[in-house]
């Protein structure tokens, strides 16, 4: 079974992408990269006391120049982060020492360093062009008849345990788990052009498409479940 494969870097990038897109200030970006990563490394402590005291340590480090009033925001927004981060890759516990977001002609690179290992570059595209939504939708529709397809095989599969090695449940599961996080992009994409565009029947494909995406993360949640009831 043939399995795309998703390094920390990658799944961090996606991770973040979502709330980097159609932030015209590069300054900005560079800021909520490291935000991302921040709640990235916070995810790591499961005690959320420990967690609130590294919140405190970090604004009194990072918000000494920040005007009053934003200590609620940023924290909030940590959590948030946090919050999703849990949700979407509880299996990832890798810390990330640094995630610098760099500018690069049309598209933004984010060299996220792991470890002790060389930083890896990561293409996202913040601005994505609307002539891109046939693109977009055709994706989206062989997304959405794999995902069917992968749940009546994994039901099947569910019968016979051994039929799946443990490395490629753990893959599938990477996998499914960056596609959860790929449908928060997709999401934000989608509403940013279907508010943006002023001819109707666009709106109208985008709105369904929307609708869809809702479909994909259940049934995306539903292959992940079988997938974790066959590693027990």
């Amino acid at each position: 079974m043939k399995i795309k494969q998703s390094s920390v870097a990658s799944c961090f990038s996606t991770f973040a992408l979502p709330h980097l897109l159609f932030i015209k200030d590069l300054e900005a970006r560079k800021k909520i990269a490291m935000v991302c990563c921040l709640a990235w490394n916070l995810s790591l402590f499961s005690d959320p006391e420990e967690r609130e005291n590294l919140m405190n340590h970090i604004w009194e480090m990072e918000g000494a120049d920040t005007p009053p009033g934003l200590e609620h925001g940023f924290k909030n927004k940590l959590r948030m982060l946090v919050t999703q981060k849990n949700d979407l890759f509880p299996w990832t516990k890798t810390n990330i020492p640094s995630a610098r977001l760099i500018s690069c002609d049309k598209y933004d690179i984010l060299k996220v360093k792991i470890g002790n290992s060389d930083a890896e570059d990561v293409k996202v595209n913040t601005h994505p062009n609307p002539m891109g939504l046939p693109l977009i939708t055709a994706h989206l529709q062989d997304i959405q008849e794999n995902t069917v397809e992968k749940i009546a095989l994994l039901e099947r599969a569910g019968k016979f345990p051994r039929i799946l090695s443990d490395l490629e449940k753990t893959q599938l599961t990477i996998a499914y788990c960056v596609q959860r996080a790929d449908m928060i992009g997709y999401h934000r994409i989608l509403s940013v052009w279907r508010d943006t565009q002023p001819e109707p029947s666009v709106k109208r494909v985008i709105s369904h498409w929307l609708g869809a995406l809702k479909e994909i993360d259940s049934n995306t949640k539903s292959v992940l479940n079988l997938l974790n009831s066959m590693h027990h």
